[in-house]
């Protein structure tokens, strides 16, 4: 979910909060998938490439 992403995301030096990335999720600018409306999920190899290619 998002609190793991954003501990993911502080372990690779890129940190963001966790208001950050929902606020990213409304925006559609960060890869996730909702397969029901209280589950986020995340793929990790989605989220490296989002970020070699600038995301943030």
């Amino acid at each position: 979910g998002v609190k793991r992403v954003s501990q993911y995301l502080r372990s690779i030096n890129c940190p963001m909060s966790e208001s950050t990335i929902h606020r990213c999720m409304r925006e559609g600018a960060i890869p996730f998938k909702k397969p029901t409306p209280r589950i986020v999920l995340f793929d990790l190899d989605e989220i490296d490439k989002w970020i070699d290619e600038g995301g943030s």
